[in-house]
């Protein structure tokens, strides 16, 4: 099981933590928005210069998921169905607030952070030696790989953590036969591609910090499996790694 993600649903009421996908989602489709506005030249003569083909690329490629996201929950809500809800405790495994309670708000810190990837893009050009057209592209390749990687890793993860599982179990399915943490491995990559799409040593500042934090999240989880599925979660960690397959 993996319980790596950026969201907490530990200290909200019942009602509030059932909202919490779709508040998340919010805040996601809001982040998106004042990141073009971070790129658009304001009261310039050509104002949307710097939303080129990488940085409109990336911002394009992360919106695209929630269009048919917004689109089935506008269904469900005119239809009057309402979506399966995840017990609270197992909301806050998967979460991983339950490992290390409050962590979120370090996510979330690290998160308005990367806002001045964007502006330095867009506005700063701190060290413009990096804005080089194959890192960039090759940046978007590795976002579209951390993509597909995500929702290969949630796909399993659904499963493990839907409204009719009430039992917690051990994911080894998927991408979770070869490391243990695929949602972190993914996010690392991602903080890298972001850095490398929009030529930004900011960008490669802020890895520092996400990497120790996720790195964090990563020793106390498996602290909890541990105690959580005992022997089996050793025998698993045996046959896995952490991040790298057959590495670490």
């Amino acid at each position: 099981m993996s319980t790596d993600s950026t969201k907490n649903a530990q200290v909200f009421s019942t009602s509030t933590r059932r909202q919490m996908p779709s508040l998340w989602s919010l805040f996601s489709v809001g982040y998106l928005v004042v990141a073009l506005a971070c790129l658009i030249q304001w009261g310039k003569r050509s104002p949307w210069s710097r939303v080129d083909i990488f940085s409109g690329g990336y911002l394009l490629m992360r919106a695209l998921p929630f269009l048919p996201l917004m689109l089935r929950r506008t269904i469900m809500l005119l239809s009057g169905r309402s979506r399966e809800s995840i017990p609270p405790e197992s909301r806050a495994e998967r979460w991983g607030s339950t490992a290390a309670p409050g962590w979120e708000y370090w996510v979330l810190a690290l998160t308005l952070a990367d806002l001045a990837v964007y502006l330095d893009y867009g506005h700063w050009h701190l060290m413009p030696s990096l804005h080089r057209p194959g890192p960039q592209a090759f940046g978007l390749v590795l976002h579209l790989v951390v993509a597909l990687w995500g929702r290969w890793t949630v796909k399993y993860l659904e499963v493990a953590f839907s409204g009719a599982n009430r039992t917690l179990a051990l994911v080894r399915s998927g991408p979770f036969r070869y490391i243990r943490h695929p949602i972190y491995a993914g996010a690392i990559v991602e903080k890298i591609a972001v850095a490398l799409v929009f030529a930004s040593v900011v960008g490669w500042l802020l890895v520092i910090p996400w990497c120790v934090l996720l790195l964090r999240q990563i020793r106390l989880e498996e602290l909890h499996l541990r105690k959580l599925f005992g022997s089996e979660y050793v025998a698993y960690s045996q046959q896995t790694t952490r991040l790298l397959p057959g590495i670490y």
